[in-house]
Parts: structure tokens; sequence; C-alpha cells
């Protein structure tokens, strides 16, 4: 990054990072302010390393909105440490340590000089049971962890042989990374809950292709019996402990809408769009099925979220193409 006066050098980082980060100087004159990164495309994976001095991070309900994507940022601290409010989840991160933030979902955080190897993985490509993932946003794997140590050196491996990788290798290494990045991430949820995180197989099949198809109207028993030569008897038994397949699917847009209901606005149409991004065909239903479940309608909260008595966001304990362009561009940018 070149240039001697220290507020356009960080003028210049806080450009380069203002599509995913709020970004301020911790000092009040950041007279050594120095940031560097550099990103690789591993379709479906973005892998980036970055150095830069300490600094504050904010990601709101603006950002958000204006993006919507659903991925999840995964870093490893290689030094430094990071303190952060990941949506009313506090805790930090030391060297060493890798945390998940789940891009949808508002977070702050204060650093220290750091230095981080980071993912963005769409959250689908994880081999995780869905209430899983909702719940990673502020997830930290200890460092020091066997899991810990073993992804670390994967991730710094990855980014050693990224500048050479084809298409083909990219392909074959990001399904390997998922499956570690799965292990690890299950394993930063305790290691009493890995058993029931990780899913079977055959499970874990149907419940990652209703994951990626939760916006299809065509969305149904019928469809994922034909995508997977199911029987009618064997899909429900299949999905009998959790309710049957429709009130699964159901459910699984309710919780999505709840983590989503902050990305689209407040204004003419917000409740329509936020349905429509649910995979629910009409307003009329998504609202009956939100007020069902939650106890209030989501007009009230997406015009008053803080004052929504009962809103709990629906989540559960505290624990796209743009990207790509993004990324792309971030190395000559941030030099």
């Amino acid at each position: 990054m070149d240039g001697s006066d220290p507020w356009a050098r960080f003028e210049e980082w806080r450009r380069a990072l203002d599509s995913l980060f709020d970004c301020a100087p911790v000092e009040e004159t950041p007279a050594a302010f120095h940031g560097e990164l550099v990103g690789y495309q591993l379709d479906p994976v973005l892998l980036g390393a970055s150095r830069a001095s300490a600094q504050r991070f904010h990601r709101d309900e603006a950002r958000i909105a204006a993006a919507g994507v659903d991925h999840l940022l995964i870093q490893l601290y290689q030094s430094g440490r990071c303190a952060f409010d990941a949506d009313g989840h506090a805790a930090e991160g030391r060297a060493g340590d890798i945390v998940c933030f789940d891009l949808s979902r508002p977070m702050t955080s204060v650093t220290s000089d750091l230095e981080t190897v980071s993912l963005v993985v769409p959250r689908q490509m994880l081999r995780l049971a869905p209430r899983a993932l909702d719940g990673l946003h502020g997830a930290v794997l200890d460092g020091g962890s066997a899991m810990g140590r073993l992804l670390s050196d994967h991730l710094r491996s990855l980014l050693s042989v990224a500048p050479g990788m084809n298409a083909a290798d990219s392909r074959l290494v990001c399904e390997a990374t998922a499956g570690l990045l799965s292990a690890g991430l299950a394993s930063a949820a305790g290691a009493s809950a890995v058993p029931e995180i990780l899913i079977a197989p055959n499970v874990q099949a149907v419940q990652r292709f209703i994951e990626m198809n939760l916006t299809n109207f065509d969305l149904s028993a019928e469809m994922v019996m034909k995508r997977f030569g199911l029987s009618r008897s064997a899909l429900y038994r299949l999905f009998e402990p959790l309710g049957g397949v429709a009130e699964y699917i159901r459910q699984r847009r309710l919780s999505r809408a709840a983590l989503r209901i902050g990305s689209v606005g407040r204004g003419r149409g917000a409740v329509a769009r936020l349905a429509h991004l649910s995979g629910f065909a009409s307003e009329a239903a998504f609202t009956r099925a939100f007020r069902s479940r939650y106890g209030i309608a989501p007009r009230a909260v997406l015009q008053d979220p803080q004052g929504a008595g009962g809103w709990h966001g629906g989540r559960g304990p505290a624990v796209d193409d743009w990207l790509h362009a993004w990324m792309a561009g971030l190395s000559a940018a941030v030099r």
C-alpha cells in the first residue's frame, strides 16, 4: 500500500473492505497504518490472506441487506487477537485460533495488529446439520486442540498451493476442505455435541439438497423422492424424527427467514421480498407460518426489531457472485 499520508493509506484499505465491513482505526491517528491482502478464487470457495494494523470492524444490517449473501467467513489468526461480538455472542480469538462468522448476521470486532488466513464458504457446502450451521456465528476453534492444529495446517498449506492450482484441482481440494471444516466446526461446538451435529450420509445428502433448494418453490417431498429414488415410505422413515419432510422444509425456510430478516429493509414490499427469498410462494402463507412459529407477524419485526416483544431472531443459544468480483479486485486495491 503506497502513500505517505496515514489517513490516505487507511482510506484505501477501508474502501477495499467496504463491501463486507465498516473499518475504523483503533488509534485516533493511524500514523503507522499498514494493510496487505491477497485473494484467490477456488470455486466455490474464496481464499484470502491479510496482514493489517489494529482496527475496529463493524458489519450491520445495511451491509447485510446490500449483498444478501449466505456465506460463512472462517478466519485463522496467525498472529494477534480479535475481541468480537457476534450478534450478541461475545468472545475472543487469539493467535492460532480459528473463528467462524456468519455473513448473514451482524458483528463487531476490535483487533490488535493481526495476520489472518480466511475462507469465504457457501453455507450449504459444509456437511453439518442445519441447526448446527445456524449456531456457528462466533464459534471459536481452539488453536491448541487436535482439530485446531490440523485445520490450521490445512489452511496454511491451501494458501501455499493456491497460486498454482488449476480448476480441476480446485474442485477436489474444496471438497476435501469442506469435510475438514465441517469436522473442525463441529468440534468447536464441543466434543460431546459432535456425534449429534455431523449427520449420517443418507440424511446428510437429503438435507444438503433441501438447503440448496429452499428458495425453489417446487421443493417438495415429491421432488426429494425423485431426486434420490426414494419411496414415500422410505422418505417418511428418514424424516419421521424431524416431523416429516414437508414440516422439515417449512421449518428450515422459517429459520432462514428469521436469520435474514435484517437483510430486506423496512420499506414497502419487505415482507413479500422476505417470503420470496425464503421460498414461500405467497406473502400470506409466509406470514401465517411465521406467526405460528414465532408468535409475531414478520411485519412487526421488520418495523421495530428491537421492540418486537418475544422476538429472539429465531436463534438458538448464543454460541454470489459479487463476492468473486470483490475478492478478485482486492489484491490490486490494497497491496
